[in-house]
């Protein structure tokens, strides 16, 4: 009996001692949350998180942007500040992936953003510029900024709408495409510019050779770049770059050259079987 006392003072302490660190915490909260509330603002920081090198916009413009919209934030107290208006008012850009504002304990108004990546430039049949991200958003062209993506040019019927997701069939094609090229480097290297022809078929445009390559479509990728490297590996090793006009992938497992008019009075077509390991 008297070791049930015992333990039942003990729980009892136990629950006293808990009880009394719960309103304890709770007062400090409310004292923090009140204090946070009337914070003065003295100052703003931001960090742009940009993940090329290209920066669209630059920390001037977005402080420049906020005063313009919501009315400079320094000397206001934090009661006075939204931070959802401000992340809002930033995310509504087409440069902006992502934004998050806080207000530091030294009352600073601390501002993070992360810039969209653009993956491949768009020139579209009336000659509007403009940049594709991962996801499709359009990214406007901005004057002196000139990212390291490829081009996509040629019957491109893209309309120029910045911060939307184009929706026409063709822009998956190319977004793909781009994404391919971008994400593997060795082959990111090797060409400059895309060509959408009369048929909606993808041609590349290498840095090095005369010829273009013809993808078509963005199906089996990875299949139809293998054939490619194993032809320039054991096939333009032995006749030149400039043995054919143009490189087509588009067949299941073959790599089809096209020879050059210099070379042959009519244009002919040789097919290339997939070269073995």
């Amino acid at each position: 009996m008297q070791k049930f006392k015992i333990a039942l003072n003990k729980r009892q302490s136990m629950i006293t001692i808990i009880l009394v660190l719960l309103v304890l915490l709770v007062f400090i909260w409310s004292k923090l949350n009140f204090t946070g509330k009337n914070r003065i603002i003295s100052g703003v920081a931001i960090q742009i998180e940009a993940d090329s090198s290209a920066i669209f916009i630059n920390e001037q413009e977005i402080s420049n942007y906020i005063q313009d919209k919501v009315g400079s934030p320094v000397g206001k107290s934090a009661s006075e500040i939204s931070l959802t208006k401000i992340e809002t008012l930033l995310n509504s850009s087409p440069y902006i992936e992502k934004s998050t504002a806080y207000i530091g304990f030294d009352g600073v108004l601390k501002i993070k953003v992360k810039e969209r990546k653009p993956i491949i430039q768009i020139v579209n049949i009336i000659g509007e510029e403009f940049y594709l991200d991962s996801l499709g958003y359009q990214i406007p062209k901005k004057e002196n900024i000139q990212p390291d993506v490829i081009i996509a040019t040629g019957k491109i019927s893209i309309k120029h709408k910045a911060g939307f997701i184009s929706r026409v069939p063709i822009a998956n094609e190319i977004l793909e495409l781009g994404k391919f090229l971008y994400y593997n480097k060795f082959w990111n290297l090797q060409f400059e510019q895309c060509y959408v022809d009369n048929y909606n078929r993808l041609l590349l445009i290498p840095r090095v050779g005369s010829h273009s390559i013809v993808i078509d479509n963005t199906q089996d990728m990875n299949k139809k770049f293998e054939n490619l490297r194993l032809f320039y590996k054991k096939g333009l090793q032995t006749v030149g770059w400039n043995k054919y006009v143009q490189i087509d992938l588009s067949i299941n497992n073959q790599v089809i050259g096209r020879m050059s008019e210099v070379e042959n009075e009519h244009t002919t077509t040789k097919t290339v079987q997939k070269a073995k390991h």
